[in-house]
Parts: structure tokens; C-alpha cells; sequence
């Protein structure tokens, strides 16, 4: 009865009071599933871009170290050295220190330019025979032995997976490129890497600020799925953690059983996770990428909070919002994608290019270089006696002066078109497209200034006590010819300045040679 006595206009906005709260709550929850699946598939979207990136930077890494070890198979003058050396030795002949020396300098260089922390000379049964620094006894761990045999029987380089071994304080992945004359076995070289300093970045590098997301190198081992890198929670476990196949929800193991692509999955801590798995053809990795299903989520209530005003004010309002949040998915989508690109491409002490975006810009300015007909320079610089400077200031202040050695060699090179690039070590090349000779030797001695002007203290250097550079310049003076082949023209480009730094070395120092 008392509801009779209303008045009908307060009756009507009581029910439309009612009614748009049934419509808030109705859109409300809509938007609230709407925002869930969003950021959901934002999630999906960012596992499997950095899960493809990170791939393809381990599949680069992997070939690299191949490619080091198929290059000492099929260096012929190498395996003839090693061959008249170990004649040498068994008839104690005159010239066995000097062929010993040259074996030396090929292990010194595998060690000092392609990044390995040990490379050693073994015979056919394993036994050690030389190191860089002199001779050596003992014999190759039990994995190493197993792999040179495969190597023997399969005719080319074995690896062994990243591990713990009490042979070396770290772990390390092993590769073993046996050495052949007349097709017989005569010795292998065994080269060690320490994963912690160039395997383990690659997947620590995340776009996105993040409690819970990672990515994990797996292997299959008997029963188990065996861990590679840290994870982390664990740090310290890898690559020893292991994760048994009974645990087929963990998605490590799913990701052996052959599941790829995204899916849903309870991790190694029982937690609800988004996953991303993927194999590496031609080898036993698997890599998985996942974040936590509540991280990757959470952030639903404050869009919901953020959007519910539009959403009384009308529906304009709402999808005004909702296209914000997806531009701003997509804007977040195409930053992440170029960070990433760019740290493929960057050394990342000296923040100049690396030896992949050097390889890249010299094939591209060398095909440029035959349409048009135009010059193409090379410089290659080495900081002279860095290794008794590192040796005496420590890495930490080695590492500093190359960050100052690259910065100097940058300040002259100002052209767009120029590209500076850490070549390995203490090596730095300079890409100069459209520069002869001449101008190309005039740079190199302004470079060769600036370093010496930066007044970097050097208690060995012979030139007033300063760190200095050795550069050796080689160049086309006109394009290459049509049918040259871009790997030869490179590598001869290469060799050319690499064995004009070596004269600059042996004429002093602190100097610019031309090849």
C-alpha cells in the first residue's frame, strides 16, 4: 500500500535509477570479461614475440660456435702444422718450438676473439697436448670423451650440453672439432665456454618490467627434464635442476612431450603460469617462456575502475577507452619489438654495433657498392698490449676502457653511413662505405688521435704511457664486379685489414697501415 502512495515521477526514476544500475552492473561485468581477454592475449602476444626473439639469439649463438669449430675441421694448413708438430716431437727435430707456437697463436686467438674461456689440443684417444700458455697433461672429462668419439664416428664437430665439472669453477659448454690429414684422424681441439658470460644473458634480457616472467633452456636426460639455465627462484641450481616426465603439468615437461606454442600450465612452484615452448631444430634444446597467469592479469581491476565513469556517461565513452587500451597495446607491442631488435644487434658493454649488425650492413654496402661503383673501406683496430692492462687494472677496468676506446673511435665517425662495431675482444672494425683509400687512412689516424688524446693511463705502453689503438685500413678503390661472391669479397676484404693491423703492430704500434 505504502508503495501505491509514491509519486509516479519518483516511481519512474526509482525504476530508471534501478534500471541503469542493472545496466552498469550488466556492462560493467562485460567490460570487466572484455578487459580480462585484452590483457590476456597482450600477455600471449609478448610471450611469443620475446620467446621467437629469444630463439633466434640462441639458434645464432649455437650455429656461431659451430661454425667455429667446422672452420678448424676444414683449415688444412692448421691440420698440417699439427701433423709436422707432433713429427717433430717424436723425432726431436730443430723446428718443434716454432710449429708449437704457431698451434699455440690458433688457440690463443679461439680464446682471446671468439670468446672461449678454454681451448685445448687433444690427441685421438683425448689426452691433452698443448694449451695456449704451453704443454699440458691429462685427459678429457668422461662427456668430452664421449663426444670426441661421436665426432670421429660422425665426421663432424660433437657438443656437449652446459654443465657442472669439476675440471673448470663454471659451468660450461663444451664443443669438439676433430682435426683430419689424408682423412685420418690426427688430433681435435676441445674449446670450453663459459655460459654464464654469453648464454645466460640471452634470456635474461626482458622487455617489460616483471615479477614472475622467464625463460628456461631445457634438455630431455633419461626420466628427467634437465634445466640449463637459471631459473628465477633457483639461481644457483643450473644447469643441474631437474624436473622429473611424472610431472606432466609442469610445462618444461610439456614442452619435451612435444607441446608448442602457447598453453596453460603449473610450474616448477605449483603456480598457474601462460607458457610459450619452442624447439631448436638440429639440437636438443627446448625453450619455454612463461609469466605468472596472476601477474600477467592483475592490472584487470584498475582498467575496470579506470573506464566505469565513461561507462555511466555513455557508450561512447566506453569504446573511446577501450580503443586507448588498444592503442596503447599496440604502441607497447611495437616498442617491444624494436628494444628487442636493437639489443640483437648491440654490443652490449660498448653500446656500439656487434658482429651480427656488422655483417648485415657490410653485405648491404657491399651490394650498394656494385650498383653503383662507388668505394668501400674497412678500418680494423686492436687497443695495443690490452692484455697486460687487463691483467693489471682487472676486467672491471678493462671493460671501462673499451666502453672509452669505442666511444673515441664513435666521436670521429660521424658520418650516418658509417658504422662502428665491436669485433671481439678488444677488436673494433669501422664500416666506411663511399670512402677511398686515402680518406679511409686520414680517418684511421684522427681515430688513432682521439684514443691517444683520451689520456687513458697505460704503465706498459711504450708511447708516453697511454692506451693506445693499431689500425689497419683495406678497402675497394671501385665496386666489385658483378659475379664476385659476397663471403669471398668479405672474407678477402677482412683479411686484408686484419693483416695490415698486424703490420701496424709489428712496425710500432699506435699506427695506421694500409692493406
Amino acid at each position: 500500500m505504502a508503495h501505491d502512495n509514491l509519486n509516479p515521477w519518483l516511481r519512474s526514476a526509482l525504476l530508471m535509477v534501478l534500471a541503469s544500475g542493472l545496466l552498469l552492473i550488466l556492462g560493467g561485468f562485460l567490460i570487466y570479461q572484455d578487459i580480462k581477454e585484452r590483457h590476456q592475449h597482450l600477455a600471449e602476444r609478448e610471450l611469443l614475440l620475446v620467446n621467437r626473439l629469444q630463439l633466434q639469439n640462441l639458434r645464432t649463438w649455437r650455429e656461431s660456435r659451430l661454425a667455429d669449430a667446422q672452420t678448424l675441421m676444414g683449415d688444412v694448413p692448421f691440420s698440417r702444422v699439427v701433423v709436422q708438430w707432433r713429427l717433430a716431437v717424436s723425432a726431436d727435430l730443430a723446428d718443434e718450438p716454432a710449429l708449437r707456437a704457431l698451434i699455440q697463436g690458433r688457440l690463443r686467438l679461439l680464446r682471446e676473439q671468439a670468446g672461449y674461456d678454454a681451448a685445448y689440443l687433444v690427441d685421438a684417444e683425448g689426452a691433452f697436448l698443448l694449451t695456449p700458455e704451453g704443454g699440458a697433461s691429462g685427459h678429457l672429462p668422461l662427456a668430452e670423451s664421449a663426444a670426441l668419439r661421436r665426432a670421429w664416428t660422425q665426421a663432424r664437430p660433437a657438443e656437449v650440453e652446459p654443465r657442472l665439472n669439476p675440471v673448470f669453477a663454471f659451468p660450461f659448454f663444451s664443443i669438439l672439432a676433430p682435426v683430419y690429414f689424408d682423412d685420418e684422424p690426427i688430433a681435435a681441439v676441445w674449446m670450453a665456454v663459459d655460459v654464464r658470460a654469453s648464454l645466460y644473458p640471452l634470456l635474461e634480457k626482458w622487455p617489460s618490467a616483471s615479477r614472475t616472467a622467464e625463460s628456461a633452456l631445457v634438455v630431455r636426460d633419461g626420466d628427467q627434464v634437465r634445466v640449463l639455465s637459471p631459473l628465477r627462484d633457483r639461481p644457483d641450481e643450473a644447469p643441474g635442476l631437474r624436473i622429473p616426465l611424472s610431472n606432466k603439468d609442469d610445462p618444461m615437461v610439456r614442452a619435451i612431450y612435444g607441446m608448442r606454442g602457447l598453453f596453460y600450465a603449473h610450474d616448477y612452484r605449483d603456480q598457474p603460469v601462460i607458457a610459450m615452448a619452442s624447439s631448436m631444430t638440429g639440437s636438443p634444446w627446448y625453450l619455454v617462456s612463461k609469466i605468472d597467469t596472476q601477474e600477467a592479469l592483475d592490472s584487470r581491476w584498475r582498467e575496470l575502475l579506470r573506464i566505469a565513469a565513461p561507462i555511466a556517461s555513455g557508450l561512447l565513452c566506453v569504446w573511446l577507452v577501450l580503443a586507448y587500451v588498444q592503442h596503447q597495446a599496440w604502441r607497447r607491442e611495437r616498442a617491444l619489438k624494436r628494444l628487442l631488435e636493437q639489443q640483437v644487434r648491440q654490443d652490449p658493454l660498448t653500446q656500439v654495433a656487434n658482429r651480427l649488425a656488422l655483417d648485415e650492413r657490410l653485405r648491404e654496402d657491399w651490394h650498394r657498392a656494385i650498383r653503383s661503383g662507388g668505394p668501400l673501406s674497412v678500418l680494423m683496430i686492436d687497443v695495443d698490449d690490452f692484455k697486460r692492462y687487463n691483467d693489471h687494472y682487472g676486467h672491471v677496468t678493462g671493460d671501462q676502457c673499451l666502453k672509452r676506446v669505442a666511444a673515441a673511435i664513435s666521436s670521429v665517425t660521424s658520418r650516418a653511413t658509417d658504422l662502428v662495431a665491436r669485433y671481439g675482444g678488444e677488436e673494433f672494425v669501422v664500416l666506411l662505405p663511399d670512402t677511398g683509400p686515402d680518406q679511409a687512412r686520414a680517418l684511421a689516424q684522427a681515430i688513432c688521435a682521439a684514443v691517444s688524446d683520451a689520456f687513458l693511463e697505460h704503465p706498459f705502453s711504450v708511447h708516453e704511457r697511454r692506451v693506445t689503438v693499431s689500425i689497419g685500413v683495406a678497402g675497394m678503390a671501385r665496386g666489385p664486379a658483378v659475379g664476385t661472391h659476397f663471403d669471398e669479397a668479405r672474407k678477402s676484404l677482412l683479411e686484408r685489414a686484419d693483416a695490415a693491423l698486424y703490420a701496424a703492430k709489428h712496425a710500432g704500434k699506435n699506427r695506421v697501415e694500409t692493406g
